[in-house]
């Protein structure tokens, strides 16, 4: 032991000084007693540097401490003190009350020596704030109008409230990014769909994507709308119209079989026409199969269809002939024929004439 040069005690030195001294000189900490943190009830946001939703309450609690704690020293905020670490650990015990989390710290400046431990409280209180974005969409507020148009007719019923689908889950997902990429309304018209958005951004992203999935063309036309009160800069009202070619129903043909295609999400669902199955492809999977011609896309009317009756049934193949025109008979083998049933002399079906090929697909696959 020797004698610290500040107080004279008997001790381990650290620097000439025992550990208390040396505490004394070279550790400082400091929180608020009151934290108040904006905060949205209406989107369960809060606010920092910029408005966040607030997902996990403990890493929301460890945010607003670091941001608000005073040290020269760099500290971590821990549930249970660690042996192993030798930073400084602040042992975080919380307590909710309402909208106020009541915070004891306990800090270990010394990781192996619990009797030099510090405490300090604080309260943190979510002060009830509307944010930006909620006080836009609920003022109904938008920045951009996404018009939905197919170049051929009218969008039907069933794909309209598809491409709705496809469109809530592509401004879900930017939404996280890009807190203005809400749908403020949408409005279902004879001639396609309007979808007022609140961010530009966003519009064009969720255009791009549409694009890209059925093919077709984009125009914009911008209208200024005023000044903003705040910066004075101009605001304009953009309208993008989305004019899309390949809302027809659409098969595929991949890997020698026949399937339907529809969009679920991020993925392609391909059923097939000949026993039902389904396959899930990530786009960018398919977008490159496509490329490679892996998959061939036939749109409905191009798809070329023949009506059959099965004439006679071996352990091999099948015998059919063609119910129209030179009522043709042919042999397809048994291991071809991926129909759930099993055919029989006298059954009907269909065939789908690809590359010279027929595939026999069931009647109801055709819609």
């Amino acid at each position: 032991m020797e004698k610290c040069f500040v107080c004279g005690k008997d001790d381990a030195l650290t620097d000439g000084r025992c550990m208390e001294c040396y505490l004394k000189e070279s550790f400082q900490f400091s929180i608020p007693g009151k934290i108040k943190v904006p905060y949205c009830k209406s989107c369960n946001s809060y606010y920092t540097n910029r408005w966040k939703t607030l997902v996990d309450k403990i890493s929301f609690i460890n945010e607003i401490l670091k941001n608000n704690v005073s040290s020269n020293r760099d500290i971590e905020f821990v549930t249970e003190f660690s042996k192993t670490k030798e930073e400084i650990q602040a042992k975080v015990d919380l307590t909710e009350e309402g909208n106020i989390s009541k915070v004891k710290l306990t800090i270990r400046p010394f990781h192996e020596d619990p009797s030099f431990d510090v405490e300090a409280s604080t309260e943190i209180h979510l002060s009830g704030e509307q944010c930006q974005r909620c006080s836009r969409f609920y003022g109904g507020y938008y920045e951009a109008i996404l018009q939905i148009r197919n170049d051929e007719k009218k969008i039907e019923l069933e794909r309209a409230n598809e491409l709705l689908e496809i469109i809530d889950d592509l401004s879900d997902k930017l939404i996280s990014k890009d807190r203005m990429a809400f749908i403020a309304r949408v409005e279902e018209l004879k001639e396609g769909i309007d979808i007022y958005m609140g961010s530009l951004s966003a519009a064009r992203k969720i255009a791009n994507e549409l694009i890209k999935r059925f093919s077709g063309s984009t125009g914009e036309a911008h209208k200024l709308m005023g000044l903003d009160k705040d910066t004075g800069k101009r605001i304009y009202r953009t309208t993008l119209s989305v004019r899309l070619k390949n809302l027809t129903q659409r098969y595929a043909y991949y890997r020698g079989h026949l399937y339907l295609i529809d969009i679920a999400g991020d993925n392609f669902k391909l059923t097939s026409l000949e026993d039902g199955s389904q396959l899930s492809i990530k786009g960018k999977e398919f977008e490159k199969d496509l490329k490679k011609e892996a998959i061939r896309i036939i749109d409905k009317d191009l798809l070329e269809t023949i009506d059959l009756s099965v004439t006679e049934v071996t352990p091999e193949r099948y015998q059919m002939m063609k119910l129209a025109g030179d009522y043709e008979t042919f042999y397809v083998s048994r291991d071809e024929v991926r129909l759930k049933r099993k055919l029989k002399t006298g059954d009907n079906v269909k065939g789908a004439i690809i590359d010279n090929r027929i595939i026999i697909i069931e009647q109801e696959s055709i819609i």
